[in-house]
């Protein structure tokens, strides 16, 4: 008899992390191409709504399948590891709040607040605002930079700790850091620099989930005893 069915271990926690980075990966891809336009017309359609909650979701989910990749490497990465886990981690907590907001309030302020809207969704297109945001537009700028830092030295972490394929650890660094260059890319079209992030999440994400990380370790393992 089997004593072990059904009990929770670590390995299994972390395998079920890499499907969340999966589906985080392929939502972040997809949200790209079906996001409305970000104007108040768009806020009160059905297709904004549901945008922003599967942009919730997804930064839910990348909260997770983050935690399982700095989990699975905790001890390999290091401080700079740990540094770029953690300032990754607030960007994705940043974009669920963002995105409760675009969801579940911005839909009801359309007509008793529009500026109040505009100037909301201007925050991250670099618009001026006509009413006080208060600090939000002072937020924008430190998500990106969470963003970029965290997911750069995650990658460079993940890189050098050499558990989880290699070049899905580059790709995190520069899809990272590629990010910069909606600076100079008119909106809508910096969207399609998400799609590099996307795709490392997935790589990062499938390699949790099949254990092919384990097949890795392992050949080094042998390389290292002959």
């Amino acid at each position: 008899m089997n004593n072990n069915k059904g009990r929770i271990t670590k390995t299994g926690l972390i395998r079920w992390a890499g499907l969340f980075a999966i589906l985080a990966g392929i939502l972040y891809i997809v949200i790209q191409f079906i996001h409305p336009a970000d104007n108040i017309s768009s806020v009160n359609s059905d297709s904004w709504v549901m945008v922003a909650c599967l942009t919730v979701a997804m930064s839910i989910f990348n909260l997770i399948g983050i935690i399982g990749i700095y989990s699975r490497q905790v001890e390999e990465s290091g401080w700079l590891g740990l540094v770029g886990f953690l300032l990754f981690s607030l960007f994705w907590l940043a974009s669920t709040a963002f995105s409760f907001i675009e969801a579940f309030v911005l839909p009801m302020l359309t007509n008793d607040a529009p500026e109040y809207v505009a100037g909301f969704l201007g925050i991250f297109g670099g618009n001026e605002s006509e009413v006080n945001l208060g600090i939000l537009p002072a937020l924008a700028p430190i998500a990106g930079g969470l963003y970029t830092l965290g997911g750069l030295l995650l990658g460079i972490a993940t890189f050098r700790a050499n558990v989880l394929p290699r070049l899905a650890a580059a790709l995190l660094a520069i899809a990272a850091v590629v990010t910069l260059a909606a600076a100079i890319i008119p909106h809508p079209l910096d969207r399609l620099l998400a799609i590099p992030m996307g795709a490392a999440l997935i790589w990062l994400g499938y390699a949790l989930w099949s254990g092919r990380e384990k097949s890795i370790k392992k050949l080094s393992n042998v390389s290292l005893e002959v």
